[in-house]
């Protein structure tokens, strides 16, 4: 066991224990955070930024160990007792992680499946594609949300495209708003690898969804669906329409608020809904005969 002294900050380590070869923090008991200055808030906040990035860059880490010890070829071949049925789950993977993987990851971290494949997708692009990202987020010089941007839009792109978007963005990715950050990565492996686009687009018809995410508010909760952009805006457009018939003719209830509720109405369907009834079209393309009655056809 070896011990190194630091300058301590309101919230560092007095000492760094090294123990097994991981390190731990003994951390020392300030004054209220209420009585800092205004530099000792903002250094900290710093470094609570920093030691986030750093653990992430750990998760993702012990994600790929562990993923390592769960090869494909464990797997039952297909058509056989214990096989994974294909359509039931998405896959998420470089061919050579077993297919269960992610569903174990998602018992170890209590996490949803989906939320597993993605972090599992962002290890894997961080360590193959992206190697300079995953040591600025490892030495806490990129924040985790960054990081995450370049990962999630590079993930489908070749190594080479995502090592010229990388090295062209890297060094100024820090004072980019991640938007930004994600329209410029974008952009910039659009106009290296335009056969990418396409491959995110197929991807994400694969891993479309409808989730439920907690609100930060008791007994509510978001319902999300991922929806190619026509349809997600013709979904709204329809909620839009319904929730100013409902403001025409006199609910007081603000604009967002109807849109829910007409959104939860229309799915629910519940008999008192009030909204105006959903019709279908039908074309039905028969043989006069049939239509006559003097036929057999159904």
């Amino acid at each position: 066991m070896t011990t190194t002294a630091v300058p301590p900050g309101p919230f560092e380590p007095v000492i760094d224990i090294v123990y097994l070869g991981r390190p731990h923090a003994l951390t020392r008991l300030a004054a209220e955070p209420a009585s800092w200055s205004d530099e000792q808030l903002a250094t900290d906040l710093d470094r609570m930024q920093r030691r986030r990035a750093r653990l992430a860059a750990e998760e993702a880490e012990l994600i790929l160990a562990l993923a390592g010890h769960r090869p494909a070829t464990d797997d039952p071949p297909a058509d056989s007792p214990g096989a994974r049925r294909p359509g039931w789950t998405s896959s998420t993977g470089d061919g050579e992680i077993s297919e269960f993987f992610v569903t174990e990851l998602a018992t170890v971290l209590n996490l949803g499946h989906g939320t597993a494949a993605l972090r599992l997708r962002r290890a894997l692009t961080w360590s193959t594609k992206l190697p300079a990202t995953f040591a600025a987020l490892k030495a806490g010089d990129l924040d985790e949300r960054r990081a995450q941007a370049l990962a999630d839009t590079l993930t489908h792109t070749n190594p080479t495209v995502a090592g010229q978007v990388e090295n062209t963005l890297l060094g100024g990715a820090a004072h980019l708003s991640v938007s930004r950050l994600e329209k410029r990565a974008t952009a910039l492996m659009l106009e290296l690898d335009a056969a990418a686009a396409d491959e995110r687009r197929a991807d994400a018809d694969k891993t479309a969804d409808v989730r439920v995410h907690p609100s930060p508010v008791d007994g509510r909760a978001t319902l999300a669906a991922d929806l190619p952009t026509d349809e997600a805006a013709e979904c709204h457009d329809l909620l839009d329409q319904l929730a100013r018939m409902l403001k025409a003719d006199g609910d007081p209830r603000p604009i967002g608020v109807l849109r829910a509720h007409v959104l939860s109405a229309l799915i629910r369907r519940p008999a008192d809904s009030g909204l105006p009834a959903v019709a279908a079209n039908l074309t039905i393309t028969a043989d006069l005969t049939a239509l006559e009655g003097a036929s057999s056809t159904t």
